[in-house]
């Protein structure tokens, strides 16, 4: 009999049936890799519910990137069926493990700090999974967790899922916090919440009390509330109602302290349950650090950068992942990019309280942006140097450890007569000065500056015989001359908002950047970098879990109007292909990501959100070549980049290499 071809997907074999479509094991004849194909016939339900609800949820599905969630490759449709391709995990689910008794101590906290993390990275992303049952989570034979079927978990409302907000007439806030429910869909009836049955809402709380219902069965080897030979109505009663056995008269074993924190997610108020995943994961953790246990697989550090704040992240950083990529680039032997540099924070000379002190690094960034914009020429970030005073910095020091050609440093002064700022081109090599000058204006135009210094530098490196290109590349024909005012504001939202990025992430500055940049855009609608600078503003809110998908409607719109502006910008472009990948549309980000490595690829966080999106489609030795890439352009980047590598060997199962 010929085998059955979807698309690129060849069928190899049945693997179960669910109420709207049948699960196949298949081969991606395009890749060459064993993939899970899902396929919706149109009978089970209209084509208005597969596209608007099936499909589009199963996109959006598919940005959350975590090791312990079963990655979503491709969605589209045939003229018989809708097909979701996902990624195949050898392994057995977690209720074939409960069949087999009770697990061990070990297994029932490696797999609860698992699932927990991939729940908080859903969460983040307004996705609650609403079916979270043993037989939706795999364990792989090295003891890793994969959540499945992440992909019919979540609907929009109705009014969500028409917002417009170009659309005249509709102002409904998109700051506002995001809602903390659902309207439910049937889940599996012995692993819903108790308010589920009333409300038919789903929420945080609801799938942390499924969660409790799986490490119970774990623990005990059979479920607190249902019996498969009871009624169905007897289980909801005994949801709502009734309290689960005592775990510890069952698993004598079993800490009171894991008790503990089962039961706690099993109460029958939400509110009185675990706040977020990462605070039960938390609670496990620290179980298992008492006890002094080694888990099966509890994978240091799940990298879930954007909902740990930058503290959390930097204590996590101090991992052996992070040593090991100190050492490399101490001992690396990469020698200095040829025609690459680094912009220095400018030193402020006013006196203290007159700005920001983070208003140097923004006014750095901007200049960063400017260069960017030649072709030939690396610019180096300068994040790393956020916390560090700007007065303490050895820009030659700086320069040798960043492996760069040329530094660019200077200093400001603005006061009531006006504004003076001071530069210098250094070179790291020579140890001299290649040019330098001073700019003097009554009334500080942040767009003007910019000009002269770029140009002025592009025509010292040019004399210098590095660059071959007459002028930067993609710079609009027409400046947009800015008011002081606005370039004020415009430095403090953007300084304001690199806080929130790289140190505090506080709401409270997140609200006062973009108001900053709203003022920005509203008094010169015309000036591109202000709406890039929103658009990547409103993109926070949904990547840490401070807003959904209409922050991300207001990020596109941002990022359209500040490419409408100024095609060329390497920043808008940039990030609206995070901002794509945030909203699953996979297809969009390939063309952006194409695009960017033709006219950026010097640009090393290009090369990180390719590396991203080739993880997330399963072709991992191209994202590790891809993260190679940026590691070479930008050497002082190697404990996030090697964080990144690091789930790439998480999701190959090699968890020797994964830290």
């Amino acid at each position: 009999m010929k085998q059955r071809q979807v698309e690129q997907y060849e069928i190899v074999r049945k693997l179960g049936a669910g109420g709207s479509g049948v699960v196949y094991l298949a081969t991606d004849t395009l890749l060459q890799r064993p993939v899970v194909l899902k396929l919706i016939k149109r009978g089970a339900l209209t084509v208005e519910q597969i596209r608007s609800t099936v499909l589009r949820e199963a996109r959006l599905a598919s940005a959350i990137d975590h090791p312990n969630v079963c990655a979503i490759y491709d969605t589209g449709e045939t003229e018989d069926e809708a097909f979701i391709a996902m990624q195949y995990i050898p392994g057995k689910s977690l209720d074939k493990v409960i069949g087999e008794g009770p697990a061990s101590l070990q297994l029932i906290l490696s797999a609860g700090m698992q699932m927990a993390d991939g729940l908080a990275a859903a969460h983040a992303l307004g996705i609650f999974h609403r079916d979270l049952k043993p037989a939706n989570v795999m364990l792989t034979d090295g003891g890793l967790i994969k959540i499945l079927d992440f992909g019919l978990a979540r609907r929009l409302s109705a009014e969500d899922m028409h917002f417009d907000p170009v659309k005249p007439g509709d102002k409904r806030d998109v700051n506002a916090p995001v809602g903390p429910t659902y309207t439910a869909r049937g889940g599996t009836v012995a692993y819903m919440a108790p308010e589920q049955f009333v409300t038919g809402q789903s929420s945080v709380q609801s799938d942390i009390f499924a969660l409790g219902l799986i490490l119970y069965e774990l623990a005990a080897g059979r479920h607190p509330f249902h019996r498969p030979d009871a009624p169905e109505f007897q289980s909801i009663r005994a949801i709502q109602f009734s309290d689960p056995p005592p775990l510890r008269e069952i698993a004598p074993s079993l800490p009171q302290e894991l008790e503990s924190v089962i039961l706690r997610c099993l109460e029958k108020q939400p509110s009185a349950r675990f706040g977020s995943a990462l605070e039960l994961r938390e609670s496990l953790k620290t179980i298992l650090t008492t006890m002094q246990l080694e888990a099966v697989v509890v994978p240091g550090g799940s990298p879930l950068a954007r909902l740990e704040t930058p503290q959390e992240e930097e204590k996590r950083s101090t991992g052996i992942l992070s040593m090991l990529a100190e050492r490399f680039r101490d001992s690396t032997e990469t020698p200095t990019k040829e025609n690459s540099i680094v912009v220095l924070p400018f030193v402020n000379f006013a006196p203290a309280g007159d700005v920001s002190p983070l208003y140097g690094h923004a006014l750095a960034d901007a200049m960063s942006a400017r260069l960017a914009r030649i072709s030939d020429l690396v610019v180096r970030p300068t994040s790393s140097l956020m916390n560090v005073p700007v007065q303490q910095l050895d820009p030659l020091a700086i320069g040798r450890k960043l492996l760069v050609q040329f530094v660019l440093a200077g200093n400001f002064l603005r006061s009531e007569k006006g504004f003076d700022l001071n530069w210098q081109l250094l070179d790291v090599a020579g140890q001299s000065i290649l040019a330098g000058g001073a700019i003097s204006v009554a009334s500080f135009d942040l767009v003007a500056v910019q000009t002269e210094i770029s140009n002025e530098v592009f025509a010292s490196l040019q004399g210098f015989g590095g660059l071959k290109r007459k002028r930067a590349t993609g710079v609009p024909s027409t400046s947009v001359p800015l008011t002081e005012d606005t370039s004020e504001d415009y430095l403090q939202g953007r300084a304001i908002l690199s806080s929130f990025m790289q140190t505090t992430g506080s709401r409270d500055d997140l609200d006062r950047a973009r108001t900053l940049l709203e003022a920005v855009v509203t008094r010169n609608p015309n000036f591109a970098p202000g709406w890039t600078g929103l658009g990547i503003a409103q993109l926070q809110y949904a990547r840490h879990g401070l807003g959904g998908q209409m922050h991300l409607l207001e990020a596109r719109r941002a990022f359209d109007k500040a490419l409408s502006l100024d095609p060329g910008s390497i920043e808008a472009n940039l990030y609206r292909v995070y901002m794509l990948l945030s909203r699953g549309e996979k297809e969009s980000v390939r063309h952006g990501i194409e695009n960017l490595l033709q006219t950026a690829e010097n640009e090393w966080n290009v090369h990180t959100i390719a590396g991203i999106t080739l993880r997330l489609d399963g072709m991992y030795e191209e994202a590790l070549d891809q993260f190679s890439t940026a590691l070479r352009l930008n050497p002082s980047g190697a404990p996030n980049i090697y964080n990144h590598r690091a789930r790439v060997y998480q999701y190959q199962n090699q968890l020797e290499l994964a830290g």
